[in-house]
């Protein structure tokens, strides 16, 4: 039976980082999907969102209420030094809006290629389509059953198979229950960064198209948030950067059994009292051009004809046969379209705002209080940042801090 120093259970980018800094001829990965990074295709729009390059200080204050815990770990390996790793091995970065950080192809596929390409030159092994059945801890070794037979024994254990988003890139929950069967608690599950399903079913014909603008989420009782950003239309509701950082408020209110309603402001740098002399002026000064086609001063082309079939406004009527009730309607509508939450999709949820709670979990290690050599790390830790490539760089960085620790540890006599 093989004895292999560490195993790493999820070829994730918490994974894939893990071996690449072990260098270990004698650690493994197992991955249960049939390519490593799978995930990554799908991040930032299938362009990869692969880091944020913003300082220490704001990354702490992105994680929500759990910042503090990483401040460790990204001390550590930071976003300076995923840019550099994948820059060194030819994939090119390039920052945009939000100091979000991008591969110059805008191709997730060049950023998970070139993670694969580093870790082929690096000592650790690793083996696609291997399934995990069960982690077990006898005396000092782990015995890891996996494809159903088959059985290893390690030193060490770093669990990176992220939680529960995006099931269909393998991320089913295992790492929850591998947790819990070696004692850990797991926080109540709960998805974060999520899109929205709206009731309103005329947004629908908007599926594809996104707006910059300011949002207000509000309940029967009171204003929860102001916030602004980019807002998409999907085929069943709204996404996008600003809706998913606020989704996981909205959950805690439809738990609550509270209507939610999101305000959409498409005309975010105008007051009501601004843009109704402007589209008075406007009216009156380019009154043969047609409602539709005046509305793209404000709103994406595709967009008009949408928003004035619902307001019951014919979209090639002309600026001068607009009536001041149509005007004020339109108004109204540019300044504020209410949508009604029916509800966040889980399964469509970017990250887990769940895990192993973190008090069983030593930052400065990212190794279990409770399993001695158990590693956890990436999303299978409980929390989440928001949107804009802080989550990829918190697997990065706690996946890099495991293997370092687990490195020092093995030059030590005692392994």
């Amino acid at each position: 039976m093989s004895i292999y120093n560490t195993i790493i259970v999820g070829g994730g980018a918490s994974g894939i980082l893990s071996a690449i800094q072990l260098d270990d001829k004698n650690s493994i990965l197992l991955e249960k999907n049939e390519i490593l990074g799978k995930k990554i295709l799908f991040t930032g729009g299938g362009r990869c969102n692969l880091t944020n390059n913003s300082t220490l200080d704001e990354y702490i204050n992105c994680f929500y209420n759990s910042g503090k815990f990483y401040r460790n770990a990204f001390m550590n390996f930071f976003n300076k030094d995923i840019i550099k790793l994948l820059e060194d091995n030819g994939c090119k970065t390039k920052i945009e809006e939000n100091n979000r950080v991008f591969p110059v192809t805008d191709k997730s596929k060049t950023v998970q290629k070139t993670f694969i390409d580093i870790l082929n030159k690096k000592s650790t092994q690793y083996r696609i389509n291997s399934t995990v059945n069960s982690i077990k801890k006898e005396k000092d070794l782990f015995i890891i059953e996996y494809d159903n037979s088959k059985i290893v024994k390690s030193k060490f254990v770093i669990l990176a198979t992220g939680g529960i988003a995006y099931p269909k890139t393998g991320s089913t929950g295992d790492g929850y229950r591998f947790a819990e069967e070696l004692g850990h608690s797991i926080s109540k599950k709960m998805a974060g960064l999520s899109p929205l399903i709206i009731k309103e079913r005329w947004i629908n014909k908007l599926q594809g198209i996104s707006v910059d603008c300011k949002i207000e989420i509000k309940t029967s009782k009171k204003s929860i948030n102001k916030d602004e950003g980019s807002v998409l239309f999907t085929h069943n509701g709204i996404s996008g950067p600003v809706i998913l950082n606020n989704s996981m408020e909205i959950k805690k209110f439809l738990l609550k059994k509270q209507d939610v309603i999101v305000n959409l402001d498409l005309c975010k740098d105008y007051s009501y009292e601004d843009l109704d002399l402007k589209l008075k002026n406007d009216f009156s000064n380019n009154s043969n051009k047609t409602i539709k086609t005046y509305l793209h001063k404000f709103i994406p082309k595709k967009m008009s004809k949408v928003l004035l079939d619902n307001l019951k406004i014919q979209s090639d009527k002309i600026l001068n046969q607009i009536t001041k009730k149509e005007r004020l309607i339109i108004r109204d509508s540019l300044k504020r379209i209410s949508l009604s939450v029916v509800d966040i999709i889980e399964k469509e949820s970017f990250v887990t705002n769940s895990g192993v709670k973190r008090k069983e979990i030593n930052p400065a290690t990212f190794e279990s209080k409770i399993v001695d050599n158990l590693f956890i790390v990436g999303e299978l830790v409980d929390g989440c940042g928001i949107s804009g490539g802080y989550n990829l760089q918190q697997a990065y960085s706690t996946g890099v801090l495991a293997s370092e620790t687990i490195k020092e540890r093995l030059n030590n006599d005692s392994y």
